[in-house]
């Protein structure tokens, strides 16, 4: 035990150096290019008035509901949407059951009304179910689809899934060195007995397993169940995956790799913590979507209300519904939740949606975020039992729409508000506001380090902005003043506004500490930071 610990920390140290070398690698590419500040905190002002920082609101769009029609009682999990390069066409592919994995195939020209995509051409194993079936894993579980930029090896579709049954009794008994080998050979199937495999697609629609590898064997107290999402990491150039510790453990865990092969060992993220007294939940999933080019990641942590007036009868809480919180990280490493209230909410009754809205992919176009969640009629737990009521679909694929940048924003608490930037330094002139004002109005000004308005660019000077909508609004000034000669100088940027909602700041900036501030003074060159976010 000692030396596996031994073995452990040496791991996690050298994976922290490696990480943060990664992020400021990334940090000097991307420091002189327009980057996003978005309002997950207020960590980057250093004074502010009358300001309110609030959660965003997807709209819901009813008409966007998507049935399977191959078995609409069964229904859509674990949805993955994206745009096809070439085509601009919208796909999604997700599993008609929770298991085994079976993998149908939608499209849509909007991604809002959506069809089955007939593919003939392909006969997954066991028989084809519908024309839009496209691949089965026998005793398979269902889980979310990791979309890898890299695709090193030619595959940029996988799915980090667990199976189950006589195909793994097959592969335990013929490998020596599977993990179950001894405990099949001596006991048979038991239904503690699974293997970690992966399923990958170069295109999204001609799918294949892969064995071997076991992504969720590390150590022995790793049993990790399905749903598995994942993301890259462009910080840190990290494939990265969330997923339960355990079978029944319904906390959150890390693990990241450079290649797909090493995994680092996982680490606790997320577990209800002080602040959850209302009653018993558990954090089921969690997708995450890289944000404001480079700002960070936003995440929609699925949390599994378990309170109930009846006593648990069975191993754990498994009655109960399900919604979203919304989590945030700059690096893509250290979450946190932000209002602890739901997001993406569940629908009227009987809406889909009404019980259990579990999102799966997040789409940002260059106008507005997509968002496509699993919405549910019955509770969890009580799907098959709830199916027997009636012959209605319980389960389809549902659309939120969210302004672009609108995880949070800003907004006056009554009539003027106000804030106050820490220094910064500009590397390009140029400042954009995604901003709604369609009958307030936006006033802004430049200081320097003392807060003194720097001349040509005070409130006095700027173009005041009133009935506009942008998601990338220049400032402009009266006088049309240079510029340039904010940039490479310490400045503060200070804005006034009511009746106005403030989405983003749009500028390529760097915030200083005083060792930026005394280079920058020297005419030095400011270095990119590890935490430059």
């Amino acid at each position: 035990m000692n030396a596996f610990l031994t073995r452990s920390r040496i791991r996690l140290l050298l994976g922290g150096v490696s990480f943060l070398a990664l992020v400021c690698r990334a940090g000097a590419e991307e420091s002189a290019e327009r980057r996003k500040l978005l309002f997950f905190d207020l960590w980057k002002l250093d004074e502010w008035a009358n300001l309110e920082l609030v959660q965003g609101e997807p709209e819901y769009l009813p008409d966007a509901a998507f049935v399977d029609p191959s078995d609409p009682p069964r229904g859509v999990y674990f949805p993955t949407v994206w745009r096809e390069r070439e085509t601009g066409t919208w796909r999604a592919v997700y599993s008609n059951r929770w298991s085994p994995l079976t993998l149908m195939a939608a499209e849509s020209g909007n991604g809002r009304d959506w069809r089955p995509s007939p593919m003939p051409e392909i006969t997954p194993e066991g028989g084809k179910e519908a024309p839009h079936h496209l691949f089965s894993l026998p005793g398979g579980q269902a889980s979310s689809i990791y979309l890898d930029p890299k695709a090193t090896d030619g595959y940029r579709f996988r799915i980090f899934t667990r199976q189950h049954g006589e195909p793994v009794i097959e592969r335990a008994l013929a490998d020596p060195d599977h993990p179950w080998h001894e405990v099949v050979a001596k006991k048979g199937d038991r239904r503690y007995v699974s293997e970690g495999v992966t399923v990958v697609s170069k295109d999204g629609i001609h799918w294949e397993t892969r064995t071997g590898g076991h992504w969720n064997w590390l150590m022995e107290d790793w049993y990790p169940e399905p749903p598995v999402f994942a993301f890259f990491n462009h910080r840190a150039g990290l494939h990265t995956k969330l997923v339960r510790p355990g079978w029944g453990d319904r906390r959150q865990c890390i693990r990241t790799s450079e290649d797909l092969v090493t995994w680092s060992e996982p680490e606790l993220l997320f577990q209800p913590d002080s602040l959850d007294t209302s009653g018993p939940i558990g954090f089921y999933g969690l997708p995450v979507h890289p944000v404001g080019n480079g700002a960070g990641f936003v995440g929609l942590l699925w949390v599994f209300r378990n309170a109930n007036s009846e006593p648990v009868g069975s191993f754990n809480q498994f009655f109960g519904t399900m919604d979203n919180e919304l989590v945030w990280s700059y690096d893509g490493i250290r979450f946190r939740r932000t209002a602890r209230k739901p997001f993406v909410e569940r629908t009227p009754m009987p809406e889909f949606g009404c019980t259990q809205m579990r999102t799966g992919s997040i789409v940002e176009t260059d106008d507005e975020v997509l968002i496509f969640s699993e919405g549910h009629r019955g509770e969890h737990g009580r799907e098959r039992s709830e199916q027997r009521i009636n012959d209605h679909p319980l389960t389809a694929m549902v659309v939120h729409r969210l302004r672009k940048d609108g995880w949070m924003y800003l907004r006056s608490g009554g009539d003027w508000a106000r804030f106050k930037t820490k220094p910064l330094t500009l590397f390009k002139p140029g400042i954009h506001l995604n901003v709604s004002v369609p009958y307030g109005e936006v006033r802004f000004q430049v200081c320097d380090e003392k807060s003194v308005p720097i001349e040509g660019f005070t409130f006095d000077d700027c173009v005041p902005i009133r009935g506009m909508d942008s998601l990338s609004l220049p400032l402009e000034w009266k006088g049309d003043p240079d510029e340039s000669t904010l940039t490479g100088r310490l400045v503060r940027l200070e804005i006034q506004f009511r009746n106005a909602h403030l989405y983003s700041i749009d500028m390529a900036h760097h915030f200083l500490d005083a060792q930026d501030k005394w280079l920058l003074e020297d005419g030095m060159p400011v270095p990119a930071k590890r935490f430059d976010f």
